[in-house]
């Protein structure tokens, strides 16, 4: 097999991981009883306090709809409205912690799925794996980031 079909391969299989992680966001929301366009928010603050503005540049939505999902989530209790401490007059929006163990548990449950199904595999299979995952993440952040730079989002 020459390097153009390898690298069909890696685009053909790239799509079928991003068909999988589409269904897996529908049952991870679906189990949270939240919309998929909040997880998005939740996964961003899972590695820590964000500010609305953080929210709307990384999501590409406008003011006004990132209040009314942050409402949607406050309400809901998966956030938590507080000061900045870096700027009194700026809030931040928090995960709280039972709701970070909560997606925690879910998303544990797919690494265990993961790690079945490569736990009998030789070693350099599962150390080439993650190697090429990661060249394939980095390709698709770089296109991703280029890419984000250039959309202009609807009224904005």
């Amino acid at each position: 097999m020459d390097r153009a079909q390898h690298l069909e391969d890696i685009v053909a299989a790239g799509r079928r991981i991003h068909e999988a992680i589409d269904t897996i966001d529908l049952i991870v929301s679906a189990r949270l009883g939240v919309h998929r366009s909040d997880l998005r928010c939740l996964h961003m603050l899972e590695s820590g306090p964000a500010t609305p503005g953080d929210v709307a540049a990384k999501t590409g939505l406008t003011s006004g709809s990132v209040t009314a999902l942050l409402d949607r989530l406050e309400n809901a209790g998966f956030i938590e409205r507080q000061r900045s401490v870096a700027d009194r007059r700026s809030i931040e929006i928090a995960l709280p912690e039972c709701r970070a163990i909560e997606m925690r548990a879910i998303y544990d449950e797919i690494k265990q799925t993961i790690r079945v199904y490569f736990q009998d595999r030789p070693i350099d299979d599962v150390a080439d794996t993650a190697k090429a995952l990661a060249m394939f993440a980095e390709a698709l952040g770089d296109y991703a980031d280029a890419g984000f730079a250039q959309v202009k989002c609807p009224g904005g």
